[in-house]
């Protein structure tokens, strides 16, 4: 009889495929349903796992969400990379960012009072956007004084903020390309102003 040894890298490549898939299903629902209290059996069948299961990688709701919030951020992080000081690239980045989910990110906007969950979320998106207003104008930032630095940087942060693409986007109606230039033109403000 012949023993096969005991293969880790293949147990460790299934854990992490079962793991990305609830990952993956979990982000799917809370992105298509609105329902921000998802059960984790109707997540653990999406993915195609038990609930048990769930809760063994992830531990609980918790964890789970832990998780999904993790991925969620690298993904947005990636999405809108750009080169520090390559205005017109990010620009460019984050309003393709922004039209891939910007409307699902205005419901998650209108939501957050009434859900913790969701809060987190948009919270851990405001950072994420400060972070990278900060990485991409680090050089006009760091040439100026505290106060002066902060208001720049609010409202640097502003004019790039998904509030305007909504507005220019949807209320107003113009086109990708228009908005993209509208905010090129917000954001020269703000890199000049007092």
């Amino acid at each position: 009889m012949t023993v096969r040894p005991y293969n880790q890298v293949a147990r460790a490549e299934a854990t992490e495929r079962t793991r990305r898939a609830i990952v993956d299903a979990a982000q799917a629902l809370f992105g298509e349903e609105e329902l921000y209290d998802l059960p984790l059996d109707r997540i653990a069948a999406r993915a195609g796992v038990s609930t048990r299961t769930l809760l063994r990688h992830f531990g609980s709701r918790e964890g789970l969400f832990e998780a999904a919030l993790a991925d969620a951020e690298a993904t947005v992080a990636a999405s809108r990379q750009a080169e520090s000081g390559d205005v017109d690239g990010a620009i460019g980045a984050l309003v393709d960012h922004y039209e891939a989910v910007g409307d699902e990110t205005m419901r998650r906007l209108a939501a957050a009072d009434h859900y913790p969950l969701v809060r987190r979320v948009v919270e851990s998106g405001e950072r994420l956007h400060r972070e990278w207003v900060a990485e991409v104008f680090a050089s006009d930032l760091k040439q100026l004084e505290r106060p002066a630095r902060e208001r720049r940087l609010a409202l640097l942060a502003t004019v790039t903020d998904v509030y305007i693409w909504q507005l220019l986007r949807r209320r107003h109606g113009l086109d990708r390309a228009a908005v993209q230039d509208a905010i090129r033109a917000l954001v020269e403000q703000a890199r000049t102003a007092g």
